[in-house]
């Protein structure tokens, strides 16, 4: 079995090196994908093959829109929407699925959500479920601020989140995606910000996942 650890950064990658190298059968390696869906995309098409890896692992930093989160904890990602590209408009905001130049049904999309199917991944991680939203530009609108959280119901935002999801599903590779919170969205005083304490949060629920693996060698 081989599993990959992937980030956008080396400073969100850095503190989980320990665990690469080979074990019990199984081989951990790291990648470094890129900030940004269209680098993630990229990277993970060049990369991921269901002949090479068994799991990818997504981690990283998260904005959050939930006040039922707390800032410096980790949460796994169950489903992820692509929302953020459409068009504001006099009679409201829409989305691609609105305007008609994506199906909501057409796969990897079910009713316009990249879910996550992997659930025994999920549970394994012993983490609050979420629902994340992929964006371009870190969010500092109120106006999109409302619309994510109450339109669309996302607990969270990254930039790479739904091209991670996105490419997997589409490949047919199981994945998990496990974000620490680093701050609320639109809070733009990175002196409140915990990006310590949200990627050292990443640690426990990934040594349990490895952990998972070294015990059980699911077959996924």
């Amino acid at each position: 079995m081989k599993i990959v650890i992937a980030a956008a950064t080396e400073m969100e990658l850095r503190p989980f090196i320990h665990l690469m190298g080979v074990k019990n059968d199984i081989s951990i390696e790291g990648w470094i994908t890129g900030v940004g869906s269209i680098a993630t995309t990229h990277f993970l098409t060049e990369n991921v093959s269901n002949q090479y890896q068994s799991i990818v692992i997504q981690v990283g930093i998260a904005g959050c829109f939930s006040d039922n989160i707390e800032i410096g904890s980790a949460v796994v990602v169950e489903d992820e929407l692509v929302n953020d590209m459409g068009v504001f408009e006099k009679d409201g905001y829409k989305d691609l699925f609105s305007l008609g130049l994506l199906n909501e049904n057409i796969a990897p999309f079910e009713n316009g959500v990249l879910h996550n199917p992997n659930e025994m991944l999920l549970n394994a991680s012993g983490l609050k479920f979420v629902r994340g939203i992929g964006v371009n530009e870190i969010s500092t609108s109120s106006k999109k601020i409302k619309l994510f959280k109450e339109v669309y119901k996302a607990d969270i935002e990254s930039m790479e989140g739904s091209a991670f999801h996105y490419v997997c599903m589409m490949r047919k590779i199981p994945f998990i995606q496990i974000r620490g919170i680093s701050n609320i969205v639109g809070e733009r005083n990175k002196s409140k910000w915990k990006i310590k304490e949200a990627i050292d949060s990443i640690s426990p629920p990934l040594d349990k996942l490895i952990a998972f693996f070294y015990s059980q060698n699911p077959v996924l």
